[in-house]
């Protein structure tokens, strides 16, 4: 049932890292329950669920930190009419509270939520950036002021005779055990301190957690980093569709001590214009959040929805 522009979350080797996740990390609070309507001998709907272990309610499998859309998966080929009838007999038989959120707004899961349920429901913006294949033309499109910051960072680092190169790994090119254990202990001090966290606990969690081992395991993955000698200065990783058109990056973060160089805006503007020129990809989709530094690159909004659906 998987798709070549299928989100990377929705794969089936993605999945098992949350499967796994959820199997050890939570064993007294969720059990899995995978729900296929079906048609004769087909299955027509794939919707991979947990539940509470009172079944006081059920939520997508996906929903969990670290994977940004959670969906069900169709058998392909079957028209809008199908899935909505599909849907009305999934919504039937589960008649308990359901929790349905990072939904793709123009899922037609979503949209056949049944409305009289709906107790609360919101939109979470997303926000997702169109690579040309002519980057530096591209840039001049950028506003005068975004143009003069990136500008700004490269002449810092000149002038303090800051070296950088950027590093891109994909799943041709393993990334390197030693700098890998660097980008996580980065991630998890960046998190930690966001979040008020010790660095020990910060960092034992991150190395545990279901998507540093996909991020580092899978085929698919993708990881930019920007270093200066041998220390990081910026980096993001996530995971390439089948399409090969795609990368979405649920993962990054900025060495603060290189804070003064704007790291994050170099990154952005080196990976861009390796992508535009080096591949295939078309569009750099940096997920949940409408931070102002995706929209300075030309990033495009999209939303995905969240439900509390009540007991029928």
């Amino acid at each position: 049932m998987e798709t070549p522009d299928m989100s990377p979350f929705l794969h089936f080797d993605y999945m098992r890292f949350i499967k796994i996740a959820v199997t050890w990390l939570k064993p007294f609070f969720t059990r899995i329950a995978c729900v296929c309507p079906a048609g004769s001998d087909e299955i027509l709907m794939i919707c991979p669920m947990k539940r509470r272990f009172d079944l006081k309610y059920y939520t997508l499998l996906g929903d969990m930190q670290g994977c940004d859309i959670a969906d069900v998966l169709w058998k392909q080929g079957l028209t809008d009419a199908e899935k909505e009838a599909v849907i009305r007999f999934f919504f039937s038989r589960m008649t308990g509270k359901m929790y349905l959120n990072r939904i793709p707004a123009d899922s037609p899961f979503a949209a056949g939520v049944p409305q009289e349920r709906i107790s609360f429901t919101r939109d979470v913006e997303y926000v997702a950036i169109d690579i040309p294949e002519d980057y530096p033309a591209y840039f001049k499109t950028l506003s005068p002021s975004v143009r003069q910051n990136i500008r700004t960072a490269y002449n810092r680092m000149k002038r303090d005779g800051i070296p950088f190169q950027l590093s891109v790994y994909t799943d041709n090119r393993q990334i390197p055990n030693d700098l890998w254990s660097r980008i996580v202990e980065l991630y998890a001090d960046r998190t930690g301190s966001i979040n008020g966290l010790s660095r020990n606990w910060s960092r034992l969690m991150t190395r545990i957690k279901h998507d540093t081992h996909s991020l580092r395991t899978l085929s698919n993955t993708f990881t930019a980093v920007l270093c200066s000698d041998s220390q990081i200065m910026a980096f993001m990783t996530g995971f390439v569709n089948k399409k090969q058109d795609t990368v979405v990056i649920p993962r990054l973060a900025m060495n603060e001590s290189f804070r003064f160089y704007s790291p994050g805006y170099i990154l952005m503007n080196e990976t861009l214009t390796y992508l535009g020129t080096q591949t295939a990809i078309r569009v750099l989709d940096m997920s949940r959040g409408d931070e102002r530094y995706k929209k300075d690159f030309g990033g495009r909004s999209y939303f995905i929805k969240d439900f509390v659906v009540e007991k029928a």
